[in-house]
């Protein structure tokens, strides 16, 4: 009789130890952040290559021999950004018909490349009440979520690149340097607390059209 009792009990604490806890962790960027900056990177690496103001790297790829793309001036606060923007200025390189090399005595060409900006700038402006915080006596604060009539967000990422050639052994330039600039924007409009929509200037599938909500 004492087995039948103690065995209901025994198959809880059986069962509430089989359990798995899941924790979700975020990243310190958003999707929306990672595919604004990485627009931007990919559209500053492709005007680097093609820009119409300098001489195009795609024009002179048969004067430049073998190539070392020289970094160390392409600094910026996220490890991420810098690495995918490099990875997308490589790329287009090789595209271009540039032959990239890893050391740079197996080079004709140096070509140093620096970053002026890789970033995101937030912008808003909101008709309605903003979110606030009101003391309550005895209850502590308590936070009154934004009101909004009309509201306007706009995400935009910059990407600055800069490049210069010389030639390897004797240092002189290789071409003009010059600067290319590239742009990812998504605009979020909330009308009426109730009514949002989103426009961006990248190809983002129609999915994830409310990704800036």
């Amino acid at each position: 009789m004492m087995i039948k009792k103690t065995l209901p009990l025994v198959l809880v604490l059986t069962l509430s130890g089989c359990g798995t806890m899941w924790q979700t962790t975020l990243p310190t960027q958003t999707a929306l952040d990672q595919i604004l900056v990485s627009t931007a990177a990919d559209r500053a690496a492709n005007l680097l290559v093609m820009n119409s103001q300098g001489e195009a790297i795609a024009n002179l790829s048969g004067s430049l021999g073998k190539t070392f793309i020289y970094t160390k001036n392409f600094n910026t606060f996220d490890v991420k950004n810098q690495q995918y923007a490099l990875h997308a200025i490589r790329r287009h390189f090789i595209d271009a018909g540039v032959v990239l090399v890893d050391d740079p005595k197996e080079g004709d060409t140096i070509a140093e490349i620096g970053t002026g900006a890789l970033s995101i700038d937030n912008t808003s402006s909101l008709v309605g009440m903003p979110t606030i915080t009101v003391p309550i006596p005895l209850a502590g604060n308590v936070s009154i979520p934004e009101i909004s009539l009309y509201k306007k967000e706009t995400n935009r990422a910059l990407a600055e690149f800069a490049i210069s050639l010389r030639d390897t052994h004797t240092g002189k330039t290789r071409g003009k340097s010059f600067v290319s600039v590239g742009t990812a924007k998504v605009d979020s409009w909330v009308v009426l607390l109730f009514f949002k929509f989103t426009t961006n200037d990248m190809q983002i599938p129609k999915q994830y059209d409310s990704i800036g909500d």
